[in-house]
């Protein structure tokens, strides 16, 4: 009868500790999940600060051509050229290589924001896999525990038997 209490007493034990394995591996992966989308949250914030950057640039370029432009148009009407030839030249050049570099200016602040962007989605997949780690971990662990909890049971069954022969 002793064995049998305390096979009972084993298997209660067995099915706590199997049950705690698993619910504990579903908090660590909630846990997993939330810190993965609160830093995916950051990384959106940042894209959407690029894009801010971005807005600031736009405005910075358009006050550095108009005053290019001006510096230019004023210094060539101010020795009496007219707008033509050899100052419209420098003009075309002078406004091409600004929107050049504006050019890469965006192209930079795009690669950025998309950086930014592709770490939030890979942060969130990182989550997920990580969360489904924790997960099957528990449940490795309770299915270990049910194991040697039945591991326990039989040896104490067979050692039972062997004092009863």
């Amino acid at each position: 009868m002793a064995v049998g209490t305390t096979a009972a007493l084993l298997i209660a034990g067995g099915a706590f500790s199997a049950t705690t394995q698993v619910m504990g591996a579903n908090q660590q992966a909630k846990g997993i999940q939330r810190q993965a989308e609160y830093n995916a949250q950051i990384y959106e914030q940042q894209a959407a600060m690029v894009l801010e950057k971005k807005k600031i640039q736009d405005y910075q370029f358009n006050r550095e051509a108009a005053r290019a432009r001006g510096t230019i148009i004023s210094k060539t009407a101010g020795k009496g050229f007219n707008l033509g030839g050899s100052p419209l030249a420098i003009l075309i050049d002078n406004e091409t290589q600004m929107q050049f570099d504006k050019a890469i200016g965006d192209y930079n602040l795009d690669i950025e924001r998309n950086y930014a962007l592709s770490g939030a989605t890979n942060t969130r997949q990182q989550g997920v896999y990580n969360a489904r780690a924790a997960r099957f971990s528990g449940y490795s662990n309770a299915f270990s525990q049910i194991l040697n909890t039945g591991a326990t049971i039989g040896m104490m069954n067979m050692q039972a038997r062997a004092g009863k022969l």
